[in-house]
């Protein structure tokens, strides 16, 4: 009889153990611009219970922009992190005079996403007006 209840607290204490690494985890990702491989993307994908809930650490790195029609490599970051629903997200970030807008899906339990960026007209370095146009990223884990 002893045994049997050893064995039975073993297996509930399994149980819950499983059941709490199953609970909440950050995945780490990084890809890029769809057809611009000098731009980088990172980001971080938190999921519970299965279920994308916020991204966060989002980091475009060498993004093409054009600033009075010269060609300018930005870096944008995205110091908040982004709600999820549904698996997708959407933000628009300002600062200054610029409005970045991120938005994109969260796939296979957080281990791959896919996006699109792009800013208004904003003033950049030596006041020069740029533009960032739509970008797609693509990110796995």
């Amino acid at each position: 009889m002893r045994k049997v209840a050893v064995l039975a607290v073993a297996l509930v204490a399994l149980v819950f153990a499983t059941s709490a690494l199953a609970g909440s985890k950050t995945i780490r990702q990084s890809g890029q611009i769809v057809g611009d491989k000098a731009a980088t993307v990172q980001l971080r994908v938190k999921v519970k219970n299965g279920d994308a809930v916020k991204v966060s650490g989002f980091k475009a790195k060498n993004v093409f922009t054009r600033c009075d029609g010269k060609v300018i490599r930005f870096k944008y970051t995205a110091l908040d992190p982004i709600p999820v629903a549904n698996n997708k997200f959407k933000i628009k970030l300002t600062g200054g005079d610029a409005v970045m807008k991120v938005q994109g899906k969260v796939r296979n339990n957080g281990k791959a996403t896919r996006g699109s960026l792009k800013t208004n007209r904003f003033t950049g370095n030596n006041g020069a007006t740029c533009k960032t146009p739509k970008q797609r990223f693509k990110t796995s884990s």
